[in-house]
């Protein structure tokens, strides 16, 4: 019966893949059919993982997850008893509700339908995680899917560069501007993206010239061994993703996915790896693509002060929301409906549906102690990354990469909305379940369940 629930477990993991890509190239599934789909199809391929669940169980190491799914539950929960009325005293309420038809249910939520939708989303990705948690216990497994995930970003960036230089979209349509954003229909979201495949490139091509690396090699020479014997593949993901995200012209994209190499290369350094060289050519390569971009504006808008959005005029405006109902918060989803009267009149020109910061947003709709909890739920999972980096003896890419991907993520969220994009959000989560599960050592992987 193992081996039945492998085989069914492999077949989930392609599944799952499977519908994310569909999901990214569906406008990164940034419609509300796309997203329920996506949700419909992630909720029935998790019920199929926790009927293999019963006859193979978890290890015992996945214990750990206790703390961070208590939390993230917790948070969700708090966004249901926004969200439905009835369940929370009438005081409690949101004051936008003054305002509904007699008869309507008072609810702490200004945006209840709205709720719903990111209350489905966020369990989707919740499902995605545990999925990719089960389905790649093996290494060479996670190994695997990780260089599908480098290939398919890599071809979309090709995609997204081709399109630009054409004029021609054929996902995109009229949505598509002469910025690369492939199939996404926010090129900061797509810079993000295209983050996560610079990432997992260069972990690939690092990997491939350790291993390539000989006894009489130096840096250089394993470096080169490495692209000889495969690793030219994972150059070409660097190149073709480090140039779409410059030519996305997404400033907060280009430094973020800075960040996410210089997170990957400061964790390859901690882990005491000798090829120095290696590394230093790859940064020299991406800055070199920085500076030669500058010609398509993206040098430009990083050193330039002016603010065509006006974000940075919202922020404040979203803090002093934040301080009318702090505990309560406005309600899941509810950003763009409870945030309209607060708009301050210098960027009034546009609709904001978005606070271009994901914390200051969540924050504003959960409130500051359930936000709180959400990314101690995160941040659980991180310590586990970094413990798993710094206690495992070999097959470290796989936590390395996700750890490098949270920063990346993480600093592109102060300032604008990409892992509300929800394929990207659920590729995210994806990348985390594998990096997760390959964070403990092969010996507690094997242990019988907990």
């Amino acid at each position: 019966m193992e081996t039945v629930a492998r085989s069914g477990r492999s077949l989930i993991g392609w599944a799952v893949f499977a519908v994310l890509i569909v999901a990214t190239l569906a406008l990164g599934a940034n419609r509300p059919v796309s997203w329920t789909l996506m949700s419909m199809a992630v909720t029935g391929l998790f019920a199929l993982t926790l009927l293999l669940d019963a006859v193979q169980k978890p290890p015992r190491a996945f214990a750990r997850l206790w703390l961070p799914a208590l939390l993230f539950l917790a948070a969700l929960f708090w966004g249901v008893l926004q969200t439905l009325p009835g369940l929370l005293p009438a005081g409690w309420a949101h004051p936008v509700w003054q305002f509904a038809p007699e008869g309507a249910a008072p609810r702490v939520s200004a945006d209840p339908v709205q709720g719903l939708h990111i209350l489905m989303r966020l369990s989707a990705y919740a499902m995605v995680f545990w999925i990719a948690l089960r389905c790649h216990e093996d290494k060479e497994v996670a190994l695997r899917s990780l260089k599908l995930f480098a290939l398919f970003s890599m071809a979309l960036a090709g995609f997204g560069l081709y399109a630009a230089a054409s004029g021609e979209n054929p996902i995109l349509g009229n949505l598509a501007d002469r910025n690369v954003s492939a199939s996404f229909v926010n090129r900061n979201s797509y810079a993000t993206f295209a983050g996560f495949g610079l990432v997992t490139s260069i972990a690939l091509l690092l990997r491939a010239s350790d291993q390539a690396q000989g006894r009489k090699d130096g840096a250089l020479g394993g470096f080169l061994r490495g692209l000889v014997s495969g690793g030219w593949v994972w150059l070409a993901g660097v190149t073709l993703c480090g140039g779409a995200i410059m030519l996305s012209l997404s400033r907060g994209g280009a430094l973020a996915a800075l960040i996410g190499v210089l997170a990957l290369l400061s964790i390859r350094r901690q882990r005491g790896t000798n090829a120095a060289i290696g590394p230093g050519l790859i940064i020299g390569a991406v800055v070199l693509a920085v500076f030669v971009s500058g010609s398509t504006g993206t040098l430009n808008r990083v050193v330039t002060t002016s603010d065509e959005n006006g974000r940075f005029a919202v922020f404040p405006a979203v803090v002093e929301a934040i301080a009318e109902r702090p505990l309560l918060g406005h309600g899941i989803g509810s950003f763009e409906s409870a945030f309209r009267a607060h708009v301050p009149i210098e960027a009034a020109s546009g609709e904001w549906d978005m606070a271009h910061n994901s914390y200051l947003e969540n924050i504003f709709e959960l409130g500051i102690p359930a936000a709180i909890v959400f990314y101690l739920a995160l941040l659980a999972i991180g310590v586990q990354l970094f413990r798993g980096i710094r206690d495992r003896q070999r097959n470290r890419t796989a936590p390395a990469i996700a750890l490098a991907c949270v920063f990346l993520a993480g600093f592109h969220a102060l300032f604008d909305f990409s892992l509300q994009m929800p394929a990207l959000a659920a590729f995210f989560a994806w990348i985390l379940g594998i990096g997760y599960a390959q964070s403990f050592p092969s010996a507690a992987l094997k242990e019988g369940p907990g």
